[in-house]
């Protein structure tokens, strides 16, 4: 995660207050999300957030009324695979052999994913795909399809090396 200036951010996505352009706001709601660390615990942090809320809350001298934290969405933990894993190994070579000159870089991702179901269950996974992900879910979302089929030829080699096919 080192290659991330903020590997963990808050960021705070949509803002929410007062009810016409010409009055002072009542209320003020901020939505956003926190990243975690890989081995983070997700109710840890929450309470650390919540506690530096309420914290800096308290002490505001113009604050009249306490600052509440909710939770709501989707809530992300990390995953990783274990140092030495073959899965690396097996997507890693067969990347280069369908696709020669375009090495893999490995890194870690400062995002959600399901990723986190498979780990929680013990089930080695890792990210692997076309695409860049600053284009995800916006407007300029694509992916080259030659990406995408070297992608799939891929995965389809590692799991016949992963079966001992080939």
């Amino acid at each position: 995660m080192a290659e991330y200036p903020v590997a963990y951010p808050i960021s705070v996505g949509r803002l929410r207050a007062g009810d016409w352009a010409s009055s002072v706001p009542d209320l003020l709601i901020a939505e956003g999300r926190m990243g975690l660390r890989i081995e983070e615990d997700p109710a840890a942090a929450r309470l650390e957030l919540e506690e530096a809320v309420a914290k800096a809350s308290a002490a505001d001298p113009l604050s009249q009324s306490p600052v509440r934290v909710t939770w709501s969405g989707g809530q992300f933990t990390g995953g990783h695979l274990r140092p030495g894993h073959q899965l690396r190994r097996l997507v890693r070579d067969a990347h280069a052999d369908i696709a020669p000159g375009a090495r893999l870089r490995e890194r870690g991702a400062p995002y959600g994913s399901d990723l986190q179901l498979y780990a929680a269950e013990g089930i080695p996974t890792l990210h692997y795909g076309p695409g860049e992900v600053h284009l995800a879910h916006g407007p300029e979302e694509s992916v080259d399809v030659g990406e995408f089929l070297d992608v799939t030829r891929t995965l389809v080699l590692t799991l016949l090396r992963a079966c001992g096919t080939r």
